[in-house]
């Protein structure tokens, strides 16, 4: 290599950053945990389209989605028993799958303003959850003014 290549390498060397003196590592926790934020995503995604179906009065979607959204809060239940110190299964037991009920009774009888008010309990029921467990800044709604899904929910 010639002397000028040398001396410009080294020059050059001299800007870039210092190599870090440690490597960064993991967080400590468990890596295997799922992130219960994703968990909740899904059921506010399974919990709208459940709203959207009832509001167009669509007993046979509101049904079927009914059925996904409790499916997702057993999933919930056995994924993430607990997260930061909190009874996530426990709470879901006492306060969400009896929110249910009424809905699911709306569901059966095809009466689209008990679908409507049944899902007014639901919702009711997650805030009251976030609320007891310090996310009450985390604010659930119906959302059926609005529809961001390329789905029709009519029957």
């Amino acid at each position: 290599m010639h002397r000028c290549h040398i001396l410009l390498a080294l020059c050059l060397s001299s800007l870039l950053p210092a190599a870090p003196a440690q490597t960064l590592t993991a967080p400590a926790g468990d890596p295997e945990a799922p992130e219960l934020a994703l968990l909740m995503g899904e059921l506010q995604r399974l919990t709208h389209k459940l709203a959207l179906s009832a509001a167009a009065g669509n007993a046979e979607a509101a049904g079927f989605y009914l059925h996904e959204s409790k499916e997702q809060l057993h999933k919930i239940q056995r994924l993430a028993p607990e997260y930061e110190n909190l009874p996530v299964a426990v709470l879901i037991d006492r306060m969400a799958h009896p929110s249910y009920t009424a809905l699911q009774e709306a569901i059966a009888a095809n009466d689209k303003a008990r679908m409507l008010a049944g899902v007014e309990v639901v919702v009711q029921s997650c805030n009251a959850c976030h609320a007891m467990t310090q996310h009450g800044f985390i604010r659930i709604t119906p959302g059926t003014e609005i529809n961001p899904y390329n789905q029709n929910f009519a029957p």
